[in-house]
């Protein structure tokens, strides 16, 4: 199984490569501390303005400010190979992430009991950055998901779940990926879905464009005994909820 970086590795890494970037920068003399400090202090003094109640003036010096140190730090050497590294990274990451997906083992677990009326559970998908959520070939018990990724694929397979009576709310926010469901045809669904641009395919009806907000809802979903709802929404990327 492959070894999951620790965030403190990740943070040294990081810290490595802004290192030898800013190395390169004051090889090549881009780095200029002068620009630098300048930029910070207007920063503060004009926050120290605002806070005076002199908001105009300090918006102003503030403003300023903020814009000579993005761009002293974006056209840096340390940010740009900080970015390069994070790319690549990212692109490394799901790669094998495609050519070993994880399949998810679903537990189910009863909520630990901590002696109040409170009870705590751990929901069996959770947040991550980069990777494939892929929920298939098994039995479980569906519970209310809430989930948010950066770029990935989201799989899951709800025709060999256990759903109970009432709403189940099935919550999916990524940036750049794709989401497929695949509902039993015995389920009434709502789909509320947003997306920057990309495809949506659900109930028989498929839309496209940019800057889209739409909601799908089957007939007989508000009598019905048993029903999901669908709350997603992606930057980039397709969805398709399919009756299987």
């Amino acid at each position: 199984m492959k070894r999951q970086l620790l965030k403190t590795e990740i943070v040294a890494i990081a810290a490595i490569l802004f290192g030898i970037g800013l190395l390169i920068d004051i090889i090549t003399h881009n780095f200029e501390p002068v620009a630098l400090v300048f930029s910070i202090v207007m920063i503060v003094v004009g926050q120290h303005y605002r806070s005076k109640g002199k908001k105009k003036r300090g918006t102003v010096l503030l403003s300023i400010g903020a814009l000579i140190f993005i761009v002293h730090v974006f056209s840096s050497a340390a940010f740009q190979l900080l970015l390069a590294s994070a790319i690549m990274y990212i692109g490394y990451e799901l790669l094998q992430s495609r050519r070993r997906p994880i399949m998810l083992q679903i537990e189910t677990k009863e909520a630990a009991d901590s002696g109040s009326a409170v009870l705590r559970s751990e929901p069996f998908l959770k947040n991550m950055f980069v990777g494939n959520y892929r929920v298939m070939d098994c039995v479980y018990e569906l519970q209310d998901i809430n989930i948010r990724y950066g770029v990935g694929d989201v799989h899951i397979d709800l025709t060999t779940a256990m759903i109970a009576e009432g709403e189940t709310v099935i919550v999916i926010h990524g940036l750049v990926g794709n989401i497929r469901l695949y509902v039993p045809y015995d389920i009434e669904l709502s789909l509320n879905h947003s997306m920057l641009l990309g495809r949506v395919s659900a109930c028989g009806h498929e839309e496209k464009g940019w800057n889209r907000n739409l909601i799908f809802q089957t007939e007989q979903y508000r009598e019905a005994s048993r029903r999901v709802k669908i709350i997603s929404s992606l930057l980039v990327g397709d969805t398709e909820v399919r009756y299987v």
